[in-house]
């Protein structure tokens, strides 16, 4: 029963933050295309060679981007999905918490962007802003290759992140199987809103 509440939570608080994003991006210009995705696929990788794969994927990344290249980010903890249960139970309640810390967010802007100008190939753009992530905000930059697609764009996008800095503590036990630098890829098609 409480699986069915927290799915419905977080469905309700998804929504939510989907209608605030669409809210400010709607008062930032009145004529403003907004491109939105509730789809994205994010992954991350921990491992450390010769040891066990510690990955993971989250299909239903949420991020949403204005044709000036402002761009916002929701992605939900619990929905990352690993090989192992187990593996996703430590994750959740012994590095993450996600029952008190259950998003990521990302608020930024992607330089130099106009959604009218862009073209069918990729072309490579750097993203600024905050990341959140277990509470803790950090400024991130990162390249991103973007497209234009019949629907919307591509973006996908390649970075590192440090354990230490959202303070993720790995207990010395596992210490030598997971990574203190964790690569996340992000893979979104955004469609015309």
């Amino acid at each position: 029963m409480y699986e069915f509440w927290y799915s419905i939570w977080n469905f309700l608080d998804m929504k939510k933050f989907l209608i605030i994003l669409i809210l400010v991006f709607n008062s930032l210009e009145i004529n403003s295309q907004q491109l939105y995705t509730s789809d994205g696929t994010t992954t991350f990788d921990g491992s450390k060679e010769s040891f066990e794969p510690i990955k993971a994927v989250n299909n239903s990344s949420a991020s949403i981007i204005d044709d000036e290249g402002n761009i916002a980010a929701l992605i939900y903890i619990k929905d990352f999905e690993f090989r192992l249960g187990l593996m996703q139970e430590h994750f959740n309640e012994n590095y993450m918490f996600s029952d008190k810390y259950p998003k990521s967010t990302f608020q930024g802007y992607i330089e130099n962007f106009n959604y009218y100008k862009l073209e069918n190939n990729f072309t490579n753009f750097k993203i600024l802003g905050k990341i959140e992530i277990k509470g803790v905000k950090k400024d991130i930059s990162t390249l991103a290759k973007i497209k234009k697609t019949d629907t919307g764009i591509y973006l996908k996008a390649s970075f590192n992140v440090r354990l230490t800095d959202f303070n993720i503590k790995v207990p010395k036990l596992v210490f030598k199987k997971i990574d203190e630098n964790i690569e996340i890829n992000l893979s979104y098609n955004y469609e015309k809103k």
